[in-house]
C-alpha cells in the first residue's frame, strides 16, 4: 500500500489492497514537514518522527480508500496494524502508524 503525493500534492492511495507494505511515496524530494503539511489537509494529528519517517493517522488511509473500503479491505488493514503493533510500528492506542517516506518519479 503506497499513500502517493504528486508534484502537485495530490494524494492518492496505490495498491490499497496490498498490505505486506506500507509507505508515502513523494514525486520530489519534500522535506518530512512538507509531506506530513501535505497530508494534514486531508486529516489532522499526523507527525513527524525524523527526515525519513511520519506517524500517520489510521483514518487518512481509511479516508483515502473509500473506494475500495469494504470489509475485506478492513480485515487486511487490521491485520496490518495488528502486524504493525507487534513491531511497535504504532503509537497513540494504534490510532497513528509508522510510514517511511520514499522520494521517487511518480
Amino acid at each position: 500500500m503506497i499513500i502517493e503525493i504528486d508534484d502537485l500534492a495530490n494524494v492518492k492511495l496505490v495498491d490499497p489492497n496490498e498490505f505486506k507494505g506500507f509507505c508515502v511515496q513523494c514525486s520530489e524530494s519534500r522535506s518530512a514537514a512538507e509531506v506530513c503539511e501535505i497530508l494534514e489537509q486531508l486529516q489532522e494529528g499526523n507527525k513527524v518522527i525524523d527526515e525519513k519517517h511520519l506517524w500517520l493517522c489510521n483514518e487518512l488511509v481509511r479516508e483515502l480508500a473509500l473506494d475500495v473500503k469494504d470489509d475485506k479491505w478492513e480485515t487486511g488493514f487490521a491485520q496490518m496494524l495488528d502486524y504493525a503493533t507487534s513491531k511497535g510500528w504504532t503509537e497513540n492506542n494504534g490510532t497513528l502508524i509508522r510510514t517511511h517516506i520514499e522520494w521517487t518519479k511518480v
